[in-house]
């Protein structure tokens, strides 16, 4: 069968991001023998143009749109992302009669509501890899297709979903069809997952509604292998796309050690929970090629941590950092700013912590994105921050009414006020054409590892990076 994979992805802030979903599917639908093309509008400078000449080439019998998220998580200067993908879904529905699935993160986080907006016929939720590949599969036997809680069909009932996800084991993506090298030149690094699954319960995380809360990982053998081709292919960086890349603590030793075993000549960074890092840990990190640590630390204040019911306490994020700074690694926390209980003094608390790390850099985001099936959803109705009918496929934030709507203004005079902070919500230290001028001396890794080089925080010039 011939099958059209469409990846609707093109923000390109603060980096192009490979489709690696997209690439567990390749795999299944090449092994099962099927002709594949693949559509990725990331780097399309006239995406009508470009997809109704595929479309006139290859002639699919099917089209599956992957969409990656539905905007772009930031306030107040927040992107909805439907738009473009109804205009991609459009062009295709002109061009030609054959039917069009959707899945992928973004559309499974409101799958029933996304399947009723966009023009298409079936919706995949959650991991696609085994559903796709069956659903392809009874198309081609001509075998009748009913829906399940993770496959939708356009006019027939909605099964319930069912809590936690499926159980399936994370396979090896295939990048063949892909540009993985433009990826390495403009975005800077390449993207690896050696698990699924989030055991923890953040108020407002999406990771366990869409990997479940079981942990699965990879072979080490099999990430191991996934490097090697990578190395091979030219690919000297690479980032760790796990939720938390040092839980479990002994499948991430076991790993690193299998690295620094074979000697990779590649750098890497990756996000991690402070809970689970310790000295020992961070060595075999760093011997294997580590030099970038991402804490989601989201708040300084001991009260916030509770309030977002984070797995971890003041106390670790201070030792975690410590160990990062004894080590010589760089490492950056990410904030949230403006959670359930949030007020001036729990955002001093934060930004006197972070004064007191000095870290390589801090990210903060503004407001909390609320999804639908989070605890944060629950939270926002019983406060009226929304109402039933809300339509959470268009970014809604929770912003805690203790601030008087003086979020920004806040954290703004604050963040200005010091040299490594980077704000994306008000454009402080980060803006699309300072990052462009980064990349183009072919930088490698994250980019918040070059704030703490800026004499003074700013939207640019590149020149203050010298």
């Amino acid at each position: 069968m011939k099958v059209l994979l469409i990846s609707v992805n093109r923000e390109r802030m603060p980096f192009p991001v490979f489709p690696l979903g997209l690439a567990y599917i390749v795999r299944g639908l090449r092994e099962g023998g099927h002709q594949i093309e693949i559509m990725d509008l990331c780097f399309s400078q006239e995406v009508s143009v470009d997809l109704n000449k595929t479309l006139l080439r290859f002639q699919p019998n099917l089209i599956g749109i992957s969409l990656r998220n539905l905007d772009n998580l930031t306030y107040p200067t927040s992107v909805s992302y439907l738009e473009e993908v109804e205009e991609v879904i459009k062009i295709c529905r002109q061009s030609t009669s054959s039917p069009i699935v959707i899945g992928g993160s973004g559309y499974s986080l409101a799958p029933k509501e996304l399947l009723q907006h966009f023009d298409v016929d079936f919706g995949i939720v959650g991991e696609g890899e085994e559903v796709f590949l069956q659903f392809v599969k009874s198309i081609e036997k001509g075998d009748p297709i009913s829906p399940s809680p993770y496959f939708l069909i356009k006019g027939k009932p909605y099964p319930p979903m069912i809590e936690g996800g499926r159980v399936y084991p994370v396979r090896h993506p295939d990048r063949a069809l892909f540009e993985t090298r433009r990826y390495l030149e403009e975005g800077g690094m390449a993207n690896i997952q050696t698990k699924r699954g989030c055991p923890f319960s953040c108020v407002y995380c999406t990771y366990p509604l869409l990997e479940g809360k079981e942990i699965r990982t990879r072979k080490t053998e099999e990430v191991i292998e996934e490097i090697r081709q990578l190395v091979e292919e030219g690919v000297d960086y690479i980032y760790f796309v796990d939720d938390i890349f040092n839980y479990p603590p002994s499948y991430t030793e076991a790993l690193c050690r299998e690295m620094v075993q074979r000697k990779f000549n590649v750098k890497w960074s990756a996000f991690v929970n402070p809970s689970f890092l310790t000295g020992s840990l961070l060595n075999w990190m760093k011997e294997a090629g580590c030099e970038g640590i991402e804490f989601g630390t989201d708040s300084g204040s001991p009260q916030m941590l509770e309030n977002y019911k984070k797995s971890f306490t003041q106390e670790d994020i201070i030792r975690s950092s410590n160990i990062c700074s004894k080590l010589n690694v760089n490492y950056c926390h990410y904030l949230l700013f403006g959670g359930p209980g949030e007020n001036e003094e729990t955002i001093e608390e934060s930004f006197r912590l972070m004064d007191q790390l000095d870290p390589t850099a801090i990210i903060a985001m503004l407001g909390i994105r609320i999804y639908p099936g989070t605890e944060m959803e629950q939270i926002s109705l019983s406060q009226g921050v929304i109402q039933q009918d809300a339509l959470l496929i268009y970014p809604h934030f929770y912003i805690s009414p203790e601030l008087g709507g003086r979020l920004s203004e806040i954290v703004q005079e604050k963040a200005l006020a010091r040299k490594k902070w980077i704000v994306p919500g008000l454009e402080i230290n980060i803006t699309q054409n300072l990052i462009e001028q980064i990349r183009r001396f072919r930088i490698r890794g994250p980019l918040w590892e070059l704030v703490g080089r800026m004499k003074k925080p700013r939207v640019g010039p590149l020149r203050d990076l010298k």
